[in-house]
């Protein structure tokens, strides 16, 4: 029965991560396998880790769009971005 409990406790930390990734703006699957894979380290990788609408964007100098400051290329337009 021990293996039982302990597949349990994995669903509910996996279903929790799963939830918890959704929320800040990422997949649910990666964040259900990795917090069921690893229970207690995988859901509070899911909670620290950042909202993806609170990446800084940066404003594309040749098309004008918005990119996030990370990338490297605009994806309109393929005009190089500093900054990133």
């Amino acid at each position: 029965m021990a293996g039982g409990q302990y597949v349990a406790i994995c669903m509910g930390f996996a279903l929790a991560g799963g939830i918890v990734g959704r929320i800040k703006g990422s997949s649910f699957w990666i964040w259900f396998f990795v917090s069921g894979l690893v229970p207690f380290l995988g859901l509070a990788a899911a909670l620290l880790y950042r909202y993806e609408t609170d990446v800084p964007v940066v404003q594309c100098p040749q098309c004008g769009r918005t990119c996030q400051i990370h990338d490297a290329v605009c994806m309109r337009c393929g005009c190089e971005l500093l900054g990133g």
